[in-house]
C-alpha cells in the first residue's frame, strides 16, 4: 500500500510537469506566429482581464502527495500606462482524495489570493511574473472503509476538520488573445504555505480562458 500511495504521487508530479510543459510550448509559439501577423499597439492594450481555468497543485496540506485538480478564476487590472504593472484577486478550489488499507481521505483547498504582477506584452500576448499572497481553506475528511460494518457510531465513522494557513504563490503567466477579445491564459510555479510554524513548499499551475474587453 505505501508502495501505491509513493506510485501515485510520482505519477501526480509527472502529470503536472506535463500539463505545465505543453502549455507553455503552446503559448510561446502561438504568440510569435499572432504577433507577428497582426501586432496591438499600446493603446489598444486590454486594461482588464478576466479569467477561468483548469487547476492542477500540490496539495496545501503536507500529509497529501497526490495531486490536486479543480478550477479557478481571477481578475487582473493594469495599474500603468503601457501595462507594466497590473494587480489583482484570485480564487480556486481543488480537491483530491486517497486511500489507505483502512480509510479514505479527501482534502479540499481553497485559495484566495490579492495579487501584484510585472509584464510585458508583445504582439497579442502579454508575459509576466505574478506574486500572490493570502489565504488557503484546507478541509480534511477521513472515512473508515469497513466503519459502518463494525457498527461505530457515525462520528467515528467520519471526521473532518478545518485549518486556514496563510500563503503565497510566484508564478510566470502567459495570457494570449487569439479572436477578438478572447484568448488563453496559462500560470504556474512555486507555492508556500506557513503551518504550524513551519514552511510546507509546493506548486500550482492553471489553464484555461481569458477575456479581455
Amino acid at each position: 500500500m505505501l508502495w501505491l500511495i509513493r506510485s501515485r504521487a510520482h505519477t501526480s508530479r509527472q502529470l503536472g510537469r506535463k500539463f505545465l510543459f505543453a502549455g507553455f510550448c503552446l503559448a510561446t509559439v502561438l504568440p510569435s506566429a499572432a504577433g507577428a501577423q497582426t501586432p496591438i499597439a499600446d493603446e489598444t492594450i486590454a486594461k482588464n482581464t478576466l479569467d477561468g481555468q483548469l487547476i492542477l497543485a500540490l496539495p496545501a496540506s503536507s500529509t497529501f502527495t497526490g495531486m490536486s485538480a479543480g478550477v479557478g478564476a481571477g481578475y487582473s487590472r493594469l495599474a500603468t500606462a503601457g501595462g507594466l504593472l497590473a494587480w489583482g484577486a484570485r480564487a480556486s478550489w481543488s480537491t483530491t482524495t486517497e486511500y489507505a488499507v483502512d480509510k479514505a481521505i479527501r482534502n479540499d483547498d481553497i485559495r484566495l489570493r490579492l495579487c501584484g504582477q510585472i509584464q510585458h506584452h508583445a504582439g497579442r500576448g502579454s508575459f509576466g511574473i505574478r506574486l500572490g499572497a493570502g489565504a488557503t481553506a484546507v478541509y480534511e475528511g477521513q472515512t473508515l472503509v469497513q466503519g459502518n460494518r463494525a457498527a461505530l457510531p457515525a462520528n467515528e465513522v467520519a471526521t473532518s476538520s478545518w485549518h486556514l494557513w496563510p500563503a503565497a504563490d510566484l508564478e510566470a503567466v502567459v495570457v494570449l488573445r487569439i479572436w477578438k477579445s478572447w484568448g488563453m491564459s496559462l500560470n504556474g510555479g512555486p507555492s508556500l504555505h506557513l503551518i504550524g510554524g513551519g514552511v510546507h513548499a509546493g506548486w500550482t499551475s492553471g489553464l484555461g480562458v481569458a477575456w479581455q474587453p
